[in-house]
């Protein structure tokens, strides 16, 4: 028995040859099936391999009309699965073209398995829950970054916004700590004078720029406010 007419038979072809189906279409993947399964159980062949049978036995199986059979015959002969002799407008001589089959569901294999591999190389890499720390957790890592101890603090500010940074989900806890730990090492370098830079690079960090301005109130500076400049700082006439 050739490979195909087990590829191909009525029991598996459905399972085994989507390519083909999307290929040829499904009537015409339903005639080829047939034939095949004719040519299989068939004993009178010529020489030549060539079996006859009756459009209407392939419609009686199939299901199909005689226009669709016809139809999906030329297409599978076009594209040289099988040969085709017509003797008259009911009976046909077929001969079923093996190794060009074959050769089709190999082609279309390779095809399926390139695409499923591709499609695994552009999996996108899931992202890792995050998992809030515990406070011990938090008091170590303070501890191994070698700086102040503030993992009550920052638990505490964290907590109460849903351990988020912004509007978005934290990521990495050790990267905030971190993050949490410059920005007390930079609270600690505040300038002794109104800077206007300094104060625009704070803009998006309310809390330390709170500190900045109640740094600047403690060395004797004001906050003032005009028309053109807006709120800006100057130091207090003694």
């Amino acid at each position: 028995m050739n490979s195909s007419n087990t590829l191909l038979s009525p029991s598996s072809y459905f399972i085994l040859n989507k390519g083909l189906i999307k290929t040829i279409g499904i009537d015409s993947t339903l005639v080829l099936s047939e034939l095949i399964n004719t040519d299989e159980s068939n004993k009178k062949k010529t020489k030549n391999g060539y079996f006859l049978t009756k459009l209407s036995n392939i419609s009686k199986e199939t299901t199909l009309s005689i226009f669709k059979i016809k139809s999906s015959i030329n297409k599978i002969y076009k594209i040289k699965l099988i040969d085709v002799i017509v003797k008259d407008e009911e009976n046909i001589q077929v001969k079923i073209l093996h190794p060009n089959i074959l050769s089709h569901l190999e082609l279309n294999t390779n095809k399926i398995s390139i695409k499923k591999n591709k499609q695994k190389d552009h999996l996108p890499i899931k992202n890792k829950r995050f998992k809030k720390p515990s406070i011990k957790e938090l008091k170590k890592y303070f501890l191994e970054l070698g700086g102040l101890d503030e993992s009550s603090a920052m638990f505490d500010y964290y907590e109460s916004k849903g351990w988020k940074v912004g509007k978005a989900p934290m990521k990495c806890w050790k990267s905030a700590t971190r993050n949490w730990v410059r920005r007390l090492n930079r609270n600690t370098e505040f300038p002794d004078y109104y800077d206007k830079k300094i104060e625009i690079n704070l803009s998006s960090d309310q809390t330390t720029l709170t500190k900045y301005h109640n740094h600047l109130k403690k060395i004797g500076w004001e906050s003032i406010y005009s028309p053109t400049a807006g709120t800006t700082w100057r130091k207090k006439n003694k």
